[in-house]
């Protein structure tokens, strides 16, 4: 039985400490352990959905994650939190009862949330629990950055940009077109592997509610709310036949996307200088004050070393097609 708490439940418990944490689970996003507790099955329902494809890859200790559920007679939070940090703590706040606090040195990580909030499973997943998760992945060991990933004849290809660049669709449109699809938003890296892999998400594709328009199979779905503010269509890999998904691959060039300042014409790829392309690199790395933000910007340095371009583009089908040259061309 769920363990709901009413905040005024406890007279000598006012911090509430002492709440019981009945359900616990292990999950593996992107193959490291976290151990996962609550007082509320609701919570090992969400982890569920978000990381029960994911098996272990790496024998490293648990990130202790504690998010708690509370009886509340307010509506469900639905606006996207607030990040903020200082030295080694980082606080995600939705309101006063919907919130997380992050210790970046102990890899511990405890929140609240309403029970109608938790609920609502896709706000409770992405907007509160998967986010408690990865910037603890990020400071221990991870370099992750906004791009997509996708393979084609065992090279990967990762497809940066800003928001609204295309990085969802172009990299589901590969897909289609039999590319083997690894992420289609972040692409995380291993600081201390010996080689250059990335570790996606490929169990999902998410895109915004314009995805009906170019992909007729998405037309009259709704998107949610995400932690960023954007309404987004979260759509399972695994019902996608003929598309063939890994969860991590080899990343032999970078492209950053240009579609908005593109508006017609055959697609074209530019080659960009070292500074270009370190200058855009370090741009996505998420800053914090500590050591492992040098750290993480060192990594960046065995990318830059690969061959990067800006593609202008408009339309899907031309863009791969020039895309599948750059590959089949040994990346010329």
């Amino acid at each position: 039985m769920n363990t709901l708490i009413s905040r005024d439940t406890f007279v000598n418990d006012p911090l509430l400490t002492r709440v019981p944490l009945d359900y616990e689970a292990v999950y593996y996003p992107y193959g490291f352990p976290a151990r996962i507790r609550s007082n509320s099955a609701i919570t090992l329902e969400a982890a569920h959905r978000s990381w029960s494809t994911y098996r272990q890859r790496y024998d490293q200790i648990p990130l202790d994650i504690r998010l708690f559920v509370s009886v509340s007679d307010k509506p469900a939070c639905t606006e996207p939190p607030n990040f903020r940090s200082q030295g080694h703590l980082l606080s995600i706040v939705g309101d006063r009862e919907n919130f997380a606090v992050l210790d970046l040195n102990t890899r511990l990580a405890f929140g609240w949330a309403t029970e109608a909030t938790a609920r609502n499973q896709e706000y409770f997943r992405q907007c509160l629990l998967d986010v408690m998760i990865f910037p603890l992945l990020e400071i221990g060991h991870l370099i992750t950055l906004h791009a997509a990933c996708v393979i084609h004849r065992g090279r990967g290809v990762l497809l940066a940009g800003n928001p609204g660049a295309g990085k969802s669709s172009l990299s589901y449109a590969c897909g289609r077109r039999g590319w083997t699809f690894v992420s289609d938003d972040a692409s995380a890296f291993v600081r201390n592997a010996p080689d250059i892999q990335v570790i996606g998400h490929p169990h999902k594709c998410r895109f915004r509610e314009p995805a009906g328009k170019l992909f007729p199979e998405f037309k009259g779905l709704k998107g949610n709310l995400r932690a960023w503010g954007k309404s987004t269509i979260e759509v399972s890999t695994r019902t996608m036949e003929n598309f063939t998904t890994a969860e991590q691959g080899p990343v032999n060039a970078i492209v950053f996307l240009n579609r908005p300042a593109y508006e017609s014409g055959p697609p074209v790829l530019i080659k960009l200088s070292i500074e270009e392309a370190w200058e855009r690199l370090s741009a996505s790395v998420w800053a914090v004050q500590m050591p492992a933000f040098e750290e993480r910007l060192a990594a960046l340095e065995r990318l830059v070393a690969l061959p990067i371009f800006e593609m202008r583009y408009s339309e899907l089908d031309p863009a791969i097609d020039l895309l599948e040259n750059l590959v089949e061309n040994d990346l010329e």
